[in-house]
């Protein structure tokens, strides 16, 4: 029996080299693109303000802030894609994680700000990692508490990430691994990094990073949808309805899968209702949108992996010219 495109295209070099292709073209064509363009490359800035504190920095130039974009990205592509595959989270295997998480976030790269939002997105994919390897109960604790400890990591750079942390318990719940020792793990994971910080404020006498970030963990501001133009909005109703796609797919063949992939992908689109919750009361912040477009491309991946129709091809096509379109306008 011939097989169909999407089914053809799953597992190709293409996917892998496209992908590449339009994060490499995104992450560095909006220098000429957008008024940052005007940024001297050479121009070299002697300190930046990292957590608060000044701290020497010699590579801080535009050209160099988006090599280092690029690559966390890239990084967050193949953590991913990786996954996935670890996990088995699609029953074939399939390169669209890693493609699809290229293709949306080069699409909102121009708007992306040249802050820890890339860091931040890297610690969480490194965070869902370390979640999913709690199942294997030989090392759940420690799995547990490098997640938690990585979750605290990007909440660094994006505060309100530390809401997270009860939902990653019940994904645990889900998980089957949630006890009181792997409870306590997470806990003491998260505020470990607090205790660092903590102590290098007390050591330096500065608590100006505790106190913006405190500020900033309890201050939500509503998206406003007035201020979209309509190719964003006619972009994020088409995710939305990719989305809604994507879970209508999962949920009446998910007896299909195991039981422990069926935990996980649950797990997923919990974490996915948590971020979009996050995205819409920080006020249009795209750091939290592109989080939320890491845990999308899994499960768009699912759906363009393992559904092969007229409808998922079409959505296929129209989710790269609405991506490329986005990009541009």
């Amino acid at each position: 029996m011939k097989r169909s495109f999407l089914t053809r295209i799953a597992y190709s070099n293409s996917l892998w080299i496209s992908g590449l292709l339009l994060l490499l073209v995104s992450a560095f064509g909006d220098m000429f693109f957008t008024q940052n363009a005007e940024i001297p490359l050479l121009k070299i800035l002697n300190v930046q303000e990292l957590f608060g504190y000044q701290v020497p920095m010699s590579f801080q130039n535009a050209f160099l802030i988006r090599v280092l974009r690029f690559l966390l990205l890239f990084g967050c592509a193949l953590l991913l894609q990786f996954i996935s595959s670890e996990y088995r989270l699609i029953r074939i295997r399939s390169f669209f994680p890693f493609f699809l998480f290229c293709v949306l976030s080069a699409a909102i790269i121009p708007s992306l700000p040249l802050n820890g939002a890339s860091f931040s997105c890297f610690f969480f994919c490194l965070a869902c990692f370390r979640l999913f390897s709690a199942a294997d109960t030989s090392a759940a604790n420690r799995a547990v508490f490098d997640a938690s400890f990585l979750l605290a990591i990007a909440s660094l750079f994006q505060s309100r990430l530390l809401y997270l942390l009860p939902v990653t318990w019940m994904a645990l719940w889900i998980m089957q691994v949630l006890d009181t020792k792997s409870f306590l793990s997470s806990l003491l994971g998260s505020i470990s990094v607090f205790w660092i910080i903590g102590g290098i404020s007390f050591l330096f006498q500065d608590y100006s990073f505790l106190s913006a970030f405190s500020e900033d963990l309890i201050s939500f501001v509503l998206i406003d949808v007035t201020t979209f133009s309509s190719a964003e909005i006619t972009y994020t109703c088409f995710l939305g309805i990719l989305m809604i796609s994507a879970m209508v797919s999962f949920w009446p063949r998910r007896n299909l899968d195991k039981l422990r992939t069926r935990n996980y992908l649950n797990s997923v689109l919990l974490l996915w209702f948590a971020l979009l919750a996050l995205w819409l009361f920080s006020s249009n912040n795209m750091g939290y949108l592109l989080l939320l477009f890491c845990l999308s491309a899994l499960m768009a991946a699912h759906f363009f992996s393992l559904i092969d129709t007229r409808y998922s091809r079409f959505m296929l096509f129209m989710f790269l010219v609405l991506s490329v379109s986005m990009y541009f306008l």
